[in-house]
């Protein structure tokens, strides 16, 4: 584990061009959709993402026509779906948690009867974001996971005009940025009381025990159909691969992060298909 808490998070025009090229590997798969090797209008802006995936033979060219997914693609959407789903399911525990009374929104999931209400509740000027935190002190990185809660909440768009752009070169990334580098880090959670200083990774390492014993209970209470990044809609004769589905919560094992197990690297493991 990193012992500098205060060290900026940054990302690199390598790192942007995974996560683009990930995320338009979802769409090709998922959707599908098929884009001409001679790209139109504001696709003509996803040709560099489209070439690197290429060279990484995600995509291949058919009928020299149009992009195509490989066999090896659908291992890497696998891969990282699985881990999106591991970390949108264990993580989202951490989101809103209320320091002074030690207490997690988390813990009245149920009470509420819509959505509408449930976020009204999040809401509450009480309730810290952790999730920063949590990544920071298990090693984790925060830039994966903002990309991945972006994907959750369709802040790339794909509707929206010059989502294109803004996939590698857009404004998108500085406000990843911004929230891994202005939320609160382990050292912030330190404080000192009437028996003397806590230090900071003594709270984390309480909160992450609190919050695994939580969501424990819910997913023993419920295995909550989260839904992923996109709904697959095409029919079978649209398909070149077949689309690759959110994973159940029950198919991972969250003890691992109470137990501070580090995850190898997303890129990493992905170089080992």
């Amino acid at each position: 584990m990193s012992s500098d808490y205060d060290d900026p998070w940054t990302i690199s025009d390598e790192q942007k061009m995974r996560f683009a090229a990930l995320f338009l590997l979802e769409y090709v798969i998922n959707k599908p959709m098929l884009f001409k090797v001679w790209l139109d209008r504001d696709d003509s802006d996803l040709e560099p993402v489209l070439e690197w995936m290429l060279v990484q033979k995600w995509i291949e060219i058919r009928d020299g026509d149009h992009y195509v997914p490989t066999e090896r693609g659908r291992e890497v959407l696998e891969t990282f779906i699985k881990r999106y789903a591991e970390y949108v399911y264990f993580f989202d525990v951490f989101c809103a948690v209320d320091l002074g009374e030690g207490s997690f929104a988390f813990e009245r999931f149920f009470d509420f009867d819509s959505e509408e209400e449930w976020h009204r509740y999040l809401d509450q000027e009480r309730f810290e974001d952790l999730r920063i935190a949590v990544a920071e002190y298990l090693d984790l990185d925060a830039v994966e996971l903002v990309f991945m809660q972006f994907v959750r909440e369709e802040r790339f768009g794909r509707d929206a005009t010059g989502w294109q752009f803004d996939l590698l070169l857009g404004a998108i990334w500085d406000e990843i940025l911004e929230i891994c580098n202005e939320a609160l880090d382990v050292n912030d959670l330190g404080y000192e009381d009437d028996q003397g200083v806590v230090d900071g990774e003594v709270v984390i390492e309480d909160v992450i025990g609190q919050g695994g014993a939580l969501l424990g209970q819910l997913l023993a209470r419920a295995d909550r159909a989260l839904k992923g990044i996109s709904d697959s809609s095409g029919g079978a004769a649209d398909r070149v691969v077949p689309p690759v589905e959110f994973p159940p919560a029950s198919r991972f094992d969250f003890d691992q992060f109470a137990r501070g197990e580090k995850k190898d690297d997303l890129w990493d493991e992905i170089s080992k298909l």
